[in-house]
């Protein structure tokens, strides 16, 4: 289990200290640091599953509540995005469930993902019943990990991403350089080379195999510090659009818009949350509390808002409003029976009016 959901073992691979991520156009490489190629993938542009269903228990699997900002609109890059937040308790009950909390950057095609990610439960990476952090990589099917390092619940951790530089090739293709840590845990540190700039900002809680409340924490997680800044040193204006699972008691409050200072709450379900069949909601119906930090624009949903879906499509039948029909590890219906499917994020798809 990966957060991409679920991928075979030889499509999750582990990146060891001092190498690099090299992804090119027709391939993703892991190098060593003294150069050597230790393993090689097709590079996708689209996601596709090969391996069996994950079947959700009470909450559905997937992005329970996130916010976004992009495409990024200026002509200077983004050089620099980071979140910090205290780690929050054990869930009272531990029965398989896998929890990731996370920042991330994300290409306006909306093919890869470099996310440092909180994790509890087991995935790819390792892990148990305890929270711990590792940095991921995510192409289509092809999933990147580094070290996983357990963290204690109430410690403050701080995903930091960078963008280190860009050089051109002898072909003209700009390739950038991008790294992913938790600040003062140099084992989660991954550096990946891509010829795609990363023009999206995610926070985000997604969740797998969850069968009720108290296989999560209670109240909420305060993602604060968010800080993005571009290449000119500048805090670009930014206002974050929040989407949540708000059916089955999921929520997310925008406290601070702004790219310096910002400050997003994930909402936990209660108890007495009803789970179970339900499906994610319009951004409309999300509340939210916003405090402008830089000037107010206007924020478009993601250019690559499109009635295809993210994925192939594995089985058929119409999707109900609201539902899922598309993304990172889907393979549901397609096929809206009102609305269009709208692409929400890489991992996630939506039958919208």
């Amino acid at each position: 289990m990966t957060p991409a959901g679920l991928v075979s073992k030889s499509r999750a691979h582990f990146v060891p200290a001092g190498a690099r991520v090299e992804h090119a156009e027709d391939a993703i490489h892991i190098i060593s640091s003294n150069g050597t190629i230790i393993h090689s993938a097709p590079s996708s542009k689209r996601s596709r599953r090969d391996s069996a269903e994950i079947f959700s228990r009470a909450y559905t699997d997937g992005y329970a509540a996130y916010s976004y900002w992009g495409p990024n609109p200026n002509t200077s890059a983004i050089a620099n995005f980071s979140t910090s937040w205290v780690v929050p308790e054990v869930p009272a009950r531990a029965d398989g469930q896998l929890l990731y909390v996370f920042n991330a950057l994300v290409p306006t095609s909306l093919d890869t993902i470099l996310q440092p990610v909180l994790q509890f439960g087991v995935s790819s990476a390792g892990g148990g019943n305890y929270w711990a952090v590792a940095s991921w990589y995510v192409n289509g099917p092809e999933v990147y990990y580094s070290s996983l390092y357990p963290v204690s619940v109430g410690q403050t951790v701080s995903g930091v991403m960078t963008l280190q530089g860009n050089k051109t090739s002898s072909t003209g293709k700009v390739q950038y350089s991008y790294n992913s840590v938790f600040s003062g845990i140099s084992s989660t540190s991954m550096t990946i080379n891509s010829n795609e700039l990363l023009t999206y900002t995610y926070e985000a809680l997604e969740i797998y195999t969850t069968s009720g409340a108290t296989d999560l924490p209670t109240g909420k997680t305060t993602l604060k510090s968010i800080n993005i800044v571009d290449q000119n040193g500048q805090h670009p204006t930014v206002n974050w659009t929040p989407v949540s699972n708000t059916a089955e008691g999921f929520g997310i409050t925008v406290v601070t818009n702004g790219g310096n200072n910002g400050e997003i709450d994930l909402v936990y379900p209660s108890s007495g949350s009803v789970g179970g069949g339900a499906t994610s909601v319009p951004a409309s119906s999300t509340t939210v509390r916003t405090t402008t930090v830089a000037p107010s624009t206007t924020v478009s949903a993601p250019s690559s808002t499109s009635n295809t879906p993210t994925s192939s499509p594995t089985s058929v039948g119409a999707v109900s409003l609201y539902g899922q029909c598309g993304g990172i590890g889907w393979s549901g219906g397609t096929s809206c029976a009102q609305g269009t499917c709208k692409v929400m994020n890489p991992y996630y798809s939506q039958c919208l009016n």
